[in-house]
């Protein structure tokens, strides 16, 4: 018997299977809710179903509304966006050439106190550098001559030159 109602039940569901699954686009649009309530108003069940579906839809509507006030949002951002990279990218060349008299004026003091640096001792200068603010102690022994630096650190006591050493690896490194 068993054998007999499977292939019987397939048959029977065949025509069913064969169906498409996604609306067609000869069918008319699902009915508005008032003709899902036509003769079935006196069911409390599916009235309560209508309304959950219509304030579900109200969800949709206004989620879909806010979807769109985020993409004009976001549009408008990545526009400005891109607006201000053009014109960083069209500015970078001249940044760098736009120093003041100003700038270069304490570029040329630091080249100057450097070159001083250079031609002292390296206990002479070990003994003022230590007696300077570390920040600029360290600005000025990065820009001394590698071997004159070297000779300047070992005259310092270890302790202040692992904080100039400190100072000067973090202005060479990089920003993150």
């Amino acid at each position: 018997m068993a054998r007999l109602t499977l292939p019987i039940l397939a048959a029977t569901l065949l025509p069913i299977a064969a169906l498409p699954w996604s609306p067609s686009a000869t069918e008319a649009a699902p009915p508005a809710a008032a003709d899902l309530l036509a003769g079935c108003g006196d069911i409390p069940e599916v009235v309560a179903l209508v309304e959950e579906l219509r304030i579900r839809e109200d969800r949709i509507r206004k989620a879909l509304a806010e979807l769109d006030g985020k993409k004009a949002e976001i549009a408008a951002a990545r526009a400005s966006i891109t607006a201000e990279l053009r014109r960083l990218k069209d500015a970078g060349p001249s940044i760098g050439k736009s120093r003041t008299s100003d700038q270069r004026a304490v570029d040329a003091d630091v080249a100057r106190l450097v070159a001083v640096y250079e031609a002292m001792k390296p206990k002479e200068a070990a003994a003022v550098l230590s007696s300077l603010p570390a920040n600029f102690s360290a600005e000025i022994l990065m820009r001394v001559n590698p071997e004159t630096g070297a000779r300047i650190i070992a005259a310092i006591a270890p302790d202040k030159a692992a904080i100039l050493t400190t100072y000067m690896g973090a202005r060479s490194a990089p920003a993150r």
